[in-house]
């Protein structure tokens, strides 16, 4: 049964909603480009589907939990050439001859070398370990290839040119969004998916169509929940195969089905108290299916830190 026609301001609204969350799905696709890649690869879906229903508010998230908090990759400056082989011959005795000259000159001599801030200690070489040549030009490698304990007293300027490995540790709220945006946007692609199936191969349970596209829709976003989880699981634990789907379906399976209740919650007040069933090709659908994963994600997150919490659920 159709609804009421609804007030201009309302369609308005919608297609107007619709199309912040397009625009900022676009966004987060085309910046993710010229980012450094996350750890976890799923990520690259996950930010820019969650923006299709949250707009600005995900590129809020995006920016300063996701992947657009790190800085922009720069292409201004065109990568080091690789070092070639080592000059053999007459070629490799004016290069012999530079290092010998730099190895014995006094540091206070050095051209163009500010050793103020160089506090690698500087052995005398000795028949058994003195290298045949030494270019002052490779300390900074030389110092990037010692250890994390050995390097702690490294020059401002050095450490900026080594690459950021590992981020700092983020505060355990912003984990727990990461966390549970990355279950919704399982849920939120299912639920994309979901009403056009529904609509090519309708049926009923208990009676009504609406508790049937429900349930398809919750088997459907189980699938695609439990493979983005186990997208984000591979390599950061130990198990592989049936096992780490096995692990993926028990940590995704709770945080998935508190989303899909306050999915289907707002969706039951919006079907049947205030507009009325609703067809995936009317703009309204989708602004009420928009609210509805925000409801989704009210609902997700207090379960997300209970399971981090209890240990069952890694943070993210």
């Amino acid at each position: 049964m159709p609804h009421a026609p609804l007030p201009d301001w309302l369609s308005t609204l919608a297609i107007c909603s619709i199309l912040v969350g397009i625009a900022c799905f676009v966004y987060i696709l085309l910046d993710q480009r010229q980012r450094p890649k996350p750890m976890m690869s799923i990520m690259l879906w996950v930010w820019p589907i969650n923006a299709l229903w949250a707009g600005p508010l995900a590129i809020w998230a995006y920016r300063h939990i996701g992947n657009g908090s790190k800085p922009r990759i720069s292409h201004a400056s065109p990568p080091l050439p690789a070092q070639s082989s080592k000059p053999q011959g007459d070629e490799a005795k004016p290069a012999m001859m530079h290092n010998m000259a730099m190895h014995d000159m006094p540091m206070k001599d050095m051209p163009n070398m500010d050793t103020s801030n160089m506090q690698m200690p500087m052995p005398s070489p000795t028949p058994s370990t003195a290298p045949t040549s030494t270019s002052m030009s490779s300390m900074p490698e030389m110092k990037m290839a010692m250890p994390m304990h050995m390097n702690m007293d490294m020059p401002a300027q050095m450490k900026m040119n080594m690459p950021m490995q590992m981020g700092a540790k983020k505060p355990f709220w912003q984990s727990i969004t990461a966390g549970t945006l990355h279950c919704g946007a399982g849920c939120s692609l299912a639920d994309l998916i979901g009403p056009w199936l529904f609509a090519a191969t309708p049926f009923l349970l208990w009676g009504s169509p609406v508790f049937g596209e429900w349930a398809l829709s919750y088997l459907l976003a189980l699938a695609i929940g439990v493979t983005f989880q186990y997208g984000g699981l591979i390599g950061m634990v130990p198990e592989t195969g049936a096992a780490l789907w096995w692990r993926a379906l028990k940590v995704d399976s709770l945080s998935l089905t508190s989303w899909q209740i306050g999915m289907y919650g707002w969706m039951a007040i919006a079907i049947f108290v205030l507009i009325g069933p609703m067809s995936p090709t009317e703009p309204i659908f989708w602004f009420m299916m928009q609210i509805a994963m925000a409801c989704g994600f009210i609902t997700a997150y207090p379960m997300n830190w209970f399971l981090v919490k209890a240990g069952i659920k890694t943070a993210m």
